[in-house]
C-alpha cells in the first residue's frame, strides 16, 4: 500500500472522528439547553423543580434535578416543612451512542436518599402509598419528542381520603400495571397514549365493593400544548369572565387543531358480570367558536355493554342517598326507603328503555351512540342531540 494512500485513510478517520465527536458534543450542548428549558416551563406550572447539577460529555451527560413538595402541620396549617425528592437523569446524545434519536433520556427518583421520615410524609401527601414513575424521553433529530412513562412494578397500592362527613373511602389496587407514550413537536402533541390494567380494585367504605380485572387505554391526539404554557390562566380565559375575544382565542388556538380524546378496550367485571365499553370525541369541523351549530364540528362515538342487575344496584344507591337526604328528623321511621328506591329506580329504568337510550338484550344493557354532522344515531335509530345528556347515565 502506498504512503500516500495510508495517509489519505488515517487523514479520512481523524476527519470522521473531530465530525462525529464535535457534531455529538454540539448536540449535547442543544439537549442541555431544552432540558434546562423544559425544567423551567415545569416550575412555570406550580411545581417547585430546579437543575442542581449538569455534567455533559462528549457523548452523554448525567443531570440531577430537585423536586421540592410542601408538607403542612394538621394543627397548623401555616406550619410547612420542605421535602426535596432528587431525581437523576442518565443522557445519551449524539450520532454513535443514540443513532436513531438525538438523545435518550431515562429519568429516576432516588428513593434511598430519602429517609424514612420524608417518605411517611410524602405518603401523606399523595393519600396512599409512595411509589414514583420512572421516565423515558427519546429526542428526535427533527425536534420531536417521545416520552415514556412507568409505573414501578408493584403488588399492592392503597389510597386513602376522609370525607367532609368523617367517613373514610378507601382504594386498592391489586398487581397495577400503567404506562404512558407521548409523542410532540413544535408545541403539538401529535398523540398520547397511557394504558392501564390492575388485577382488581377494592373500593372500601360504606360499601364495599371489588372490580376484577379493569383495563382500558386512553388516547389524546393533535393537542396544542402552547397554550397551557399557563394552564390556570387558559382555563380561566375560557371559563372565567375574561372579555368574549380572549376566550375566543383561546378556544380557537384549541379547536384549529381537531384534537381528539378516545377511551378504548375498557373493560372490567363487576359480582354481576362484565362491562365494557369505548368512547371517543373529536373535533372535527370549523374552530370558529361563534357557530350556530357548535355541535355540528364535534364527532363522537359510545358503545358500552353492562349488567342490568348493575345499573339496578348503582341507581338504587343513588336513589336511596337522595331519598334520605329530603328526609327530616323522624320521617326515616315513616317512610319506608327500601321500597320508595325500588318504585323510583324501576320507573327510570322502564323510562330509559322506552326512550331508546338503553337496549336490553337478556341481562344485559347496551348503547350504541354516534354523533357526525350535528345528527345522533342511537342504537340504530336517528335521535335528538339533546337526549346527549341523558346518555350520561344516572347510576354513575
Amino acid at each position: 500500500m502506498k504512503v500516500g494512500t495510508m495517509e489519505k485513510i488515517v487523514g479520512a478517520t481523524a476527519l470522521t472522528a473531530v465530525v462525529v465527536c464535535g457534531g455529538s458534543y454540539w448536540v449535547g450542548s442543544q439537549v442541555e439547553q431544552e432540558f434546562r428549558e423544559s425544567v423551567d416551563w415545569v416550575s412555570r406550572q406550580g411545581v417547585m423543580v430546579s437543575v442542581v447539577d449538569y455534567q455533559r460529555g462528549v457523548f452523554g451527560a448525567t443531570a440531577r434535578t430537585d423536586v421540592v413538595f410542601e408538607a403542612s402541620s394538621d394543627e397548623d396549617a401555616s406550619n410547612t416543612e420542605s421535602i426535596t425528592v432528587p431525581v437523576v437523569h442518565s443522557i445519551r446524545h449524539g450520532p454513535l451512542s443514540a443513532l436513531a434519536a438525538a438523545a435518550r433520556i431515562h429519568s429516576e427518583v432516588q428513593l434511598a436518599q430519602l429517609t424514612e421520615d420524608s417518605i411517611a410524609q410524602l405518603n401523606e401527601i399523595f393519600d396512599g402509598d409512595l411509589f414514583f414513575p420512572v421516565l423515558d424521553t427519546v429526542v428526535g433529530w427533527a425536534g420531536g419528542l417521545r416520552l415514556q412513562l412507568a409505573l414501578p412494578k408493584a403488588d399492592k397500592f392503597h389510597f386513602w381520603k376522609k370525607r367532609d362527613n368523617g367517613e373514610v373511602r378507601g382504594i386498592e389496587l391489586e398487581n397495577v400495571h400503567a404506562s404512558v407514550d407521548v409523542s410532540m413537536k413544535d408545541g403539538l402533541l401529535s398523540t398520547g397514549m397511557v394504558t392501564f390494567d390492575a388485577d382488581r380494585i377494592i373500593v372500601k367504605g360504606e360499601v364495599n365493593e371489588t372490580i376484577e380485572s379493569p383495563s382500558l387505554t386512553f388516547l389524546l391526539e393533535n393537542i396544542d400544548i402552547q397554550i397551557i404554557d399557563d394552564p390556570w390562566q387558559a382555563i380561566a380565559d375560557i371559563l372565567g369572565e375574561q372579555e368574549k375575544k380572549t376566550q375566543e382565542k383561546t378556544a380557537t388556538s384549541w379547536l384549529q387543531r381537531k384534537p381528539a380524546f378516545t377511551i378504548k378496550e375498557a373493560h372490567a367485571r363487576w359480582p354481576e358480570g362484565m362491562v365494557a365499553g369505548s368512547f371517543r370525541v373529536a373535533h372535527a369541523g370549523d374552530a370558529n367558536p361563534d357557530t350556530d351549530t357548535p355541535l355540528g364540528n364535534i364527532s363522537g362515538d359510545l358503545q358500552m355493554v353492562l349488567p342490568r342487575a348493575l345499573a339496578i344496584r348503582h341507581m338504587s344507591l343513588q336513589v336511596s342517598e337522595d331519598i334520605a337526604d329530603t328526609l327530616e328528623g323522624g320521617e326515616e321511621n315513616e317512610v319506608n326507603i327500601e321500597k320508595e328506591t325500588k318504585e323510583q329506580v324501576d320507573k327510570q329504568m322502564a323510562g330509559l328503555l322506552k326512550d331508546g337510550i338503553f337496549v336490553e338484550k337478556g341481562d344485559t344493557l347496551s348503547v350504541d351512540a354516534h354523533l357526525l354532522n350535528g345528527e345522533l344515531n342511537l342504537n340504530g335509530e336517528k335521535r335528538p342531540v339533546g337526549i346527549l345528556l341523558e346518555l350520561i347515565p344516572p347510576f354513575f
